[in-house]
Parts: C-alpha cells; sequence; structure tokens
C-alpha cells in the first residue's frame, strides 16, 4: 500500500543518536501507512550499520547509503536523493540527532493537514536539549499558532524535526546550492499557504558540538544567511509580499556583515 506520509531523515556521524531518532520513527501510531526514508552520507563511524540493523527489521525502511561522501561535493541529500524517493502526500523531516517523543505527532499533524486544505505546514513546539549543560530548554513562545509566508521570512521560527508539509514543492537546480536548506524550503513550500504552530511538544531538538550552527563564529553566522537569501530574491520564487521582507533582511544583513568585519579587523590587529 501506497504510504500517506514519507518519514525523510538525514544522517552522519550520528551513532550516538541514530537508535533514539530512529525509535521516535517507530513509536508512531497511525491509522495511515508510512514510510521511512534515511539517508547517510558516508559516515566514518556505526551510524549507517545502525541503519542497516533497523532496515532488516522493517520493511517500511527505505535506505539510502552513500559510500563517498556527497555534502563534500556539495550534493545536497534532501533534493538530489531524498525528496525523490518519497512517495507520501506528506513529507516530516527529522535529522539524525534530534527525536520525537510524542507518539501521536504524526496523526495530529496529518489530521490537521487534511482538515485544513488552506494551510501548507504543519509543524510544533519543541524542547531543545542543549547537551554540554546536560539541560533542555523551551522554544519560542512568542510566535502565534498561524502564520504567513511573509511572516516566516523574518526568520526561521520552525525547528526541522517538527514539521511536516504536502509533498507539492518544486526545487529548482540552485536549491542544492544554498549552505542552508531548511528555512528556504519552507518559504517555498508554503507561499500558497498557512502555517500553524501546534502548542503541543512533541520532540526535541539537540545543540551539540557537532551540530551545523554549533560553534560557528558571528562573521560566518551572518554570511551563511546572506548567501542563504539572495538566490530567493535573486530568482524571484516567492511572493511579492516575502520577497520584500527578505530584501528588507538581506540589507539589514549586510550592514551587520560590514559592522562584524570591521570588529574582527580591531580584535586582529591589537592581538598582533
Amino acid at each position: 500500500m501506497k504510504p500517506l506520509l514519507s518519514i525523510c531523515c538525514t544522517a552522519y556521524n550520528q551513532e550516538n543518536y541514530i537508535v533514539q531518532t530512529l525509535e521516535g520513527f517507530l513509536m508512531q501510531k497511525t491509522t495511515f501507512p508510512i514510510e521511512i526514508i534515511v539517508h547517510d552520507d558516508a559516515s566514518t563511524d556505526r551510524t549507517a550499520d545502525i541503519i542497516k540493523e533497523y532496515a532488516k527489521k522493517d520493511n517500511r525502511f527505505v535506505t539510502i547509503l552513500q559510500s563517498e561522501n556527497q555534502y563534500s561535493k556539495n550534493v545536497k541529500p534532501w533534493a538530489n536523493f531524498v525528496f525523490p524517493k518519497a512517495q507520501g502526500k506528506y513529507i516530516a523531516l527529522c535529522e539524525g540527532d534530534d527525536y520525537w517523543t510524542d507518539p501521536m505527532k504524526l496523526q495530529r499533524q496529518v489530521d490537521f493537514l487534511e482538515n485544513n486544505s488552506d494551510y501548507a505546514l504543519c509543524a510544533h513546539h519543541v524542547k531543545i536539549y542543549i547537551e554540554k549543560s546536560k539541560e533542555f530548554r523551551p522554544d519560542s513562545t512568542n510566535v502565534p499558532e498561524t502564520t504567513t509566508n511573509a511572516y516566516l521570512a523574518n526568520r526561521c521560527y520552525l525547528h526541522t524535526n517538527t514539521v511536516v508539509l504536502r509533498n507539492n514543492f518544486v526545487l529548482e537546480n540552485w536549491f542544492s546550492y544554498l549552505p542552508v536548506g531548511d528555512w528556504p524550503l519552507f518559504l517555498i513550500q508554503s507561499q500558497n499557504g498557512l502555517i500553524m504552530k501546534l502548542k503541543d511538544v512533541m520532540s526535541v531538538y539537540r545543540v551539540h558540538d557537532k551540530g551545523v550552527w554549533s560553534g560557528i563564529n558571528r562573521y560566518k553566522s551572518i554570511e551563511t544567511t546572506l548567501k542563504t537569501i539572495e538566490p530567493l530574491i535573486k530568482y524571484n520564487v516567492l511572493p511579492e509580499a516575502t520577497t520584500q521582507v527578505l530584501i528588507k533582511k538581506y540589507r539589514k544583513y549586510k550592514f551587520k556583515l560590514f559592522k562584524e568585519g570591521i570588529r574582527v579587523k580591531i580584535r586582529r590587529f591589537f592581538n598582533t
């Protein structure tokens, strides 16, 4: 039977976390069929072996196990390998170091989208786990339940492992070259619909030293944001109101980058 929903998971060197991630998928209680697509980008630890072990026990798994690291070749897994495999009407996202905590997560989100055709995607609240201090923190609570594409353009207030979206989007070739994929994906997918953020806390987002954003310096962070925004403006793929928000944000971050560049030069001067 064709799955109604495709869980899409990407992993790399996450042997310490991947079991908790996969168990979060298997605990889901749904009235509809699902598939579990897991992409491993040639991990050098036991991540791929663990994924294989789970796939042997459950035929809902679809594994994509790379022999060479694709990210280092600037080939991104979502657009090039994972999404083309997804058969579901809906896609649920989770990375290999995060995990779900509520067995009814997928059911609640799919039920909402099935009953609200004017909504493009459905997310929820999350606990943020700071591995260094071993403490949990709540995510932002000052975001309305219902928001718009233009509102999302101000900042990404959706954690990737909370999102279920309709599998009705098209990603152009340039998407694979973006330094950040989740926020642009949500913008592209939600341009013709509303965004729901349920009040329920149904997953954990992990912050650790090996995370994509962990340890990144301020200059690099600002530069990455600019490189993410620029193609969205250049290729004019979003509604006018959203594009105008991004243009304003782009100018703001250009100025931030200029100021941070001066600070870096001053620090280097006094440290020599």
